[in-house]
């Protein structure tokens, strides 16, 4: 590969430096490429020589593959279509709401990059770099409005992961020799804490929640108990079937679970293999079953043929058909907007079940298994929020036994 100084003149009238390359490619072919150098013609030319090697160096790739290199993608292939490539050899890897969730993503990716249609190879750590923070200022577009928003940190973080994956393939394949993404950084607000904002609500809150829903929102009522004294996931009460609840053993099994990415998914599996667990059914939590048994007898007598829950799943329509994930939170979102708590969700009942065993003295390890926690660094993060937030409320229970010093100040 050999390298030649060119020099154009842009319609601004000032004219810059380019160097010219000059290589043979796979096929034995000569073939040109021309880099920019950003620098003017006046008291620039060593400056502009010295680039040259610079950039030999640069694309050396274009000239010598290295042997691992993949014959089936082209050298020049860009980031975006690179992606497609990475994102079908991972369809067959996992699980389908899984994938839809990346391919989610990747789309998000490609609207920034698709207009500047970049190499893979060119792709620099400030680029990446500039892409995140656009995204922490502008990556989320306003349904209702059409407007540019910020997107949450964690988001701009799960995108980092999946451009890091990207690039880690391509080098595996050859095309690149290092990955652009590793030693970058996604701050944000939440960067020095756990990301995640806690609600803790106290027993009585918790009650008076479940009694509005009961006479304003009663589809809810059952989902928000288990969320509220269970603790578990959307996902894991929407995929509660009959045939986890063992009325001899008093306990239900949490095994299944129903998504939405795309599509609604339903698996038999868990968020994490921690997330399989069984768990003992208390007097209020078989009352509530047995309610919620009773109304789909009547159901099935009503619908009769028409009845669809062939699965035996807890939670349905009366006519038997699973919830949308999707319509459960927007509902319960409507409920306590209107119940005045608009800052609750269902999944911060998870976080209120947490405090109320820490509460009760439950040790880290039986709550860890309670909520299905991988690893017990997140139960130690709510349980830390927790107690912060516990100590910032309490009473100051040194102002009885400082007064035998109260004279001192007198």
């Amino acid at each position: 590969m050999t390298g030649s100084l060119q020099t154009k003149q842009l319609k601004s009238g000032k004219s810059y430096y380019y160097v010219r390359l000059s290589y043979k490619d796979r096929f034995g072919k000569w073939c040109t490429k021309t880099v920019a150098t950003h620098l003017e013609i006046k008291n620039n030319k060593r400056k502009a020589e010295a680039l040259i090697n610079t950039y030999i160096e640069q694309y050396a790739y274009l000239e010598e593959l290295p042997s691992e290199y993949n014959r089936d993608i082209s050298p020049d292939i860009s980031l975006c279509n690179y992606m497609d490539y990475w994102l079908e050899g991972k369809k067959g890897q996992l699980k389908r709401s899984t994938y839809e969730g990346y391919v989610f993503r990747v789309k998000r990716i490609k609207q920034y990059f698709e207009e500047k249609n970049l190499r893979l190879v060119d792709v620099t750590p400030k680029i990446l770099d500039s892409y995140f923070k656009y995204a922490l200022q502008y990556g989320k577009v306003n349904q209702k409005t059409k407007e540019h928003e910020p997107l949450s940190v964690r988001s701009v973080r799960s995108y980092k992961s999946i451009l890091y994956s990207v690039f880690s393939d391509a080098m595996i394949n050859g095309i690149v020799k290092q990955n652009p993404v590793a030693g970058l950084t996604v701050y944000g607000k939440k960067s020095k804490e756990y990301s995640e904002e806690y609600l803790f609500m106290t027993e009585e809150e918790i009650s008076e929640l479940l009694h509005f829903l009961s006479q304003y929102y009663p589809r809810l009522l059952g989902i928000a108990f288990f969320a509220a004294y269970y603790g578990l996931r959307r996902s894991e009460i929407l995929g509660l079937k009959w045939k986890a609840v063992d009325d001899k053993k008093r306990t239900i099994t949490i095994n299944h679970t129903v998504v939405r990415v795309k599509t609604i998914q339903a698996d038999d599996s868990t968020k994490s293999q921690s997330g399989r667990r069984t768990l003992n059914l208390f007097p209020t939590a078989e009352s509530c079953l047995q309610r919620i048994r009773d109304e789909q007898t009547i159901n099935k007598k009503f619908y009769k043929n028409n009845y669809k829950n062939q699965d035996g799943y807890i939670f349905t329509w009366e006519d038997g058909s699973q919830y949308d994930p999707n319509y459960i939170s927007q509902t319960f979102g409507k409920a306590t907007k209107a119940f005045g708590r608009p800052e609750i969700t269902l999944h911060k009942l998870r976080h209120s079940c947490a405090s109320m065993l820490i509460n009760k003295g439950w040790d880290i390890k039986k709550l860890q298994y309670w909520l299905g926690h991988t690893d017990t660094q997140t139960t130690l993060n709510i349980y830390s929020h927790f107690n912060k937030q516990r100590l910032n409320t309490s009473e100051n229970d040194l102002s009885e036994i400082s007064m035998a010093t109260a004279d001192l100040f007198a």
